[in-house]
């Protein structure tokens, strides 16, 4: 009998082969359509001795956020206690930076004539960018997972306990610090902090955006980005992990689990708010709103009333970077070294190359150079066509 059943059980799958409806995975990546033309050529590549993740189980786990800082000419990369500076047209190696500490896990930072990055111990560190030299130090009470953002005079930075600190950028001292209510359960990840028009904007893993006043930190307004959808602490999980996008009278941003609104900077007031789950930076090019959802799709919406305009579904499972907007279109990476062009009106390919590099992580552009960088921690640069 039993021999019988598999007979018929081989047949059927035969069968079902033979009249084309064999299983493909639904989690697996989406393959991709090769047949687009190029748009960059390679003009250089550092190899890493080592890489950036350390897949040892037996030693500590340290995955940097954001790997490499691009600063006018020059590419600030970290490697284990060093930082390399590069010239972003030649790949020729400027000059190497001892670090602190090798324990760094917030990417580093550049501005002002300082570079500043943060450590596994919730230790920042800031140095002056021309001769290295360790300009001052500052312990917080968590770690700092996100980009820092530097200004003439300030350094602000958001921990992964949702504390906003406004440091002084001379010396490190706190000129105020700003803490938004946890929830029980959260990501690991914050937002980043942005500023405009003299406020500071950050989001926080309870799903609120705050507007608070660079000089002092007093707080103008806090509002919640989007509704609770459920009753347990997993449904309520509302991270805003992305970075806001202000213009005019306006910011956008968006959450996990939630929506992408827009306020009046002004007053928080919400203009709209549609369903949209992300932890990625949104992109705002003309009147359309990209963005990558959880599920990898990437949306284009109207700015103006939120409204889906176009959505694709070409590169879901393709552990796809951060868009990146350069000269009227969108770029990114993902999980085989592929760089990819879209354009963010429409959400059509226009362009894909294959590049030497193993998993993309992070990609950035200055004067039509295209710089990336891989999980090992090989640079490459580009020259757009």
């Amino acid at each position: 009998m039993k021999q019988i059943l598999k007979i018929i059980s081989i047949f059927i799958l035969a069968s079902c082969q033979t009249l084309g409806f064999t299983q493909e995975d639904p989690d697996g990546p989406v393959k991709l359509d090769l047949n687009y033309e190029s748009f960059m050529t390679e003009s250089w590549t550092n190899k890493a001795e080592t890489p950036l993740i350390n897949f040892n189980f037996f030693d500590e786990n340290i995955e940097s956020e954001m790997f490499f800082d691009l600063n006018g000419t020059t590419v600030f990369a970290v490697n284990k206690n060093q930082l390399v500076l590069t010239n972003y047209d030649s790949g020729q190696i400027l000059k190497n930076f001892e670090l602190e500490t090798s324990r760094i896990i917030s990417g580093v930072s550049v501005g002002y004539n300082t570079f500043l990055y943060a450590d596994a111990d919730g230790i920042i560190y800031a140095h002056d960018s021309n001769s290295g030299e360790l300009k001052w130090t500052k312990a917080l009470e968590d770690v700092v997972l996100s980009e820092i953002l530097i200004t003439s005079t300030a350094v602000y930075v958001q921990t992964s306990s949702d504390v906003l600190y406004g440091l002084d950028l001379q010396n490190g001292e706190t000129q105020w610090s700003k803490k938004a209510q946890a929830p029980l359960l959260s990501i690991r990840g914050t937002a980043s902090p942005i500023t405009f028009e003299g406020l500071i904007f950050t989001s926080f893993s309870n799903g609120r955006l705050a507007a608070v006043r660079e000089v002092d930190g007093i707080q103008l307004w806090e509002k919640p980005i989007s509704r609770l959808k459920g009753s347990t602490e997993l449904e309520k999980l509302m991270d805003a992990d992305s970075k806001a996008v202000p213009i005019n009278e306006d910011i956008f941003v968006a959450n996990y689990n939630g929506s992408l609104t827009r306020f009046n900077i002004r007053n928080g007031e919400k203009v709209f708010s549609v369903d949209h789950s992300t932890l990625k930076p949104i992109i705002l090019y003309k009147s359309t709103i990209t963005s990558i959802n959880t599920d990898q799709e990437i949306i284009g919406f109207n700015a103006i009333n939120g409204t889906e305009i176009w959505r694709s579904q070409k590169f879901k499972n393709r552990d796809i970077t951060d868009l990146i907007l350069y000269d009227d279109k969108l770029y990114f990476g993902d999980f085989e070294g592929y760089i990819h062009e879209i354009n963010p009106e429409n959400g059509m390919i226009t362009g894909l190359v294959k590049t030497e590099l193993k998993s993309i992580k992070q990609i950035a552009i200055y004067s039509d150079k295209l710089i990336v960088q891989d999980t090992d921690g090989s640079i490459s640069g580009f020259d757009l066509n």
